[in-house]
């Protein structure tokens, strides 16, 4: 299988070195086709001048410019760039580590789905190395996202999935495209029937950039909810 790896960025300057050379390094011994999409949120931060200096073909970084500032443009920018029918999302911030993806895409293929989650294994905010606030936070929306769209998901919010390109293009039209859970935006946007399985992944603490963690992003997914709920 080939795919196309899309990940958002903002203001991770200070990560990326550690995460190409973590994710190449699991690519390479894994797949020929493949393609690294960063995309950027007009940071400006001087993440480009990091891809100036890489020689690799199959590593693009790409610029958003469009305002407001938004992960799930971002990324759907990134698969309107993307050559490959499969497709993973990824951050860019180390949380999700790229020794995940081995596994991810032999599940992906053994299970012939049409989107594979890396699910937070969510015991504990110790297990998924989160502050306790923001560990019954994520817990409790996962709950009543379940129960408001009737799903079954360990893990709805995730932000590290791979998905059949076809999927995305069906789902394109009704996507709300606001906020960080585009996974979600896709799942509820889509009208037929899909198969959709979970894995745990190694959920990492972020130590360097800008955390995205924000009342606003908070306000943000309510409203998407509130939204996607009435008028789905």
């Amino acid at each position: 299988m080939n795919f196309s790896i899309i990940i958002p960025i903002y203001k991770e300057k200070k990560n990326l070195i550690k995460l190409l050379s973590s994710l190449t390094k699991v690519l390479n011994n894994q797949i020929n086709k493949y393609e690294i999409i960063f995309v950027d949120d007009d940071s400006r931060d001087g993440s480009i001048e990091v891809f100036k200096k890489l020689k690799n073909k199959k590593i693009k970084f790409l610029i958003r410019k469009e305002k407001p500032r938004d992960l799930s443009k971002s990324v759907v920018y990134g698969f309107s760039k993307s050559k490959y029918e499969n497709l993973i999302v990824m951050d860019g911030d180390l949380q999700h580590h790229p020794s995940d993806l081995k596994k991810m895409m032999y599940a992906f293929q053994k299970n012939n789905c049409d989107i594979l989650v890396g699910s937070r294994n969510m015991i504990n905010n110790e297990r998924v190395n989160l502050g306790v606030l923001r560990f019954y936070v994520s817990k409790s929306l996962n709950s009543i996202t379940n129960f408001l769209f009737s799903l079954n998901l360990k893990d709805p919010m995730s932000g590290f999935f791979i998905i059949k390109k076809i999927i995305f293009k069906k789902s394109k039209k009704k996507l709300f495209l606001l906020g960080y859970k585009i996974l979600l935006d896709i799942i509820l946007s889509t009208s037929n029937k899909i198969i959709i399985k979970e894995m745990f992944i190694n959920f990492k603490n972020r130590d360097k950039g800008f955390s995205k963690m924000r009342l606003k992003i908070i306000a943000q997914l309510v409203y998407f909810l509130l939204y996607k709920f009435f008028f789905r």
